[in-house]
């Protein structure tokens, strides 16, 4: 074969290896970028799968309750040329909060990085849950503190058991309607995201970060 046909071959030989080798290159990029792309949907029906348990975990609680233990006082009085009368009952409370879980779902659970201070950290779990309402308020009619004061010619044991009667009425509806001061309320608040928080760390571990939000009611609830 002539030098220069040679030569010729050579440069073909030389060319069809490039191509060949670049192919190659990309077809490994493409192999690799087909791996990642795997890797990264494990991972992700890994994070999905103990959302679906905690959701599970969260919906066979139903309920979380919180107990305040709290008092009121109910006063009645009357003020006449006969005298003076009251009659004060003091009546210990317990007003109790749920939160129902029994509607979770995965929707309502997100695994994600939670950020401290404007800052990435560690990835965990964020949980929407409906906020506390009271459920029942229960009253220790047994354990009251009764004052009366009569003066005059008002009769304690006439005017004053009347008053202390009027007084003792009106203690239910009074505790029914009795609004918790606000660290009573930011308590019930703070126990039940522990209280949630706990329930999803026995599911992804004990060392999981957890972040419990509060869902507000539709607008016509609030």
């Amino acid at each position: 074969m002539p030098p220069a046909s040679g030569r010729l071959w050579f440069g073909l030989l030389l060319t069809a290896g490039a191509v060949f080798g670049a192919a190659f290159l990309l077809m490994r990029r493409e192999e690799q970028r087909a791996l990642d792309t795997l890797r990264t949907l494990d991972i992700n029906r890994q994070a999905q799968r103990p959302v679906a348990e905690v959701a599970s975990a969260l919906r066979s609680l139903k309920l979380i309750t919180v107990e305040i233990d709290t008092s009121v006082t109910v006063e009645k009085s009357d003020f006449s040329w006969r005298g003076d009368v009251s009659a004060k009952v003091t009546v210990p409370v317990r007003i109790s909060f749920g939160t129902d879980l029994s509607a979770m779902s995965v929707t309502n659970i997100a695994h994600t990085t939670l950020f401290t201070g404007g800052l990435p950290g560690s990835s965990g779990y964020v949980v929407r849950v409906p906020r506390p309402t009271r459920i029942a308020t229960e009253i220790f009619s047994e354990q009251e503190k009764a004052e009366v004061q009569a003066g005059g010619l008002r009769l304690r044991s006439r005017a004053g058991e009347y008053y202390l009667g009027l007084a003792r009425r009106d203690a239910a509806p009074a505790a029914r309607e009795l609004v918790l001061l606000p660290q009573d309320a930011a308590r019930v608040e703070e126990v039940t995201r522990e209280q949630v928080a706990t329930l999803v760390r026995t599911v992804t571990g004990d060392a999981t970060p957890v972040r419990v939000i509060f869902e507000e009611p539709p607008e016509d609830e609030r």
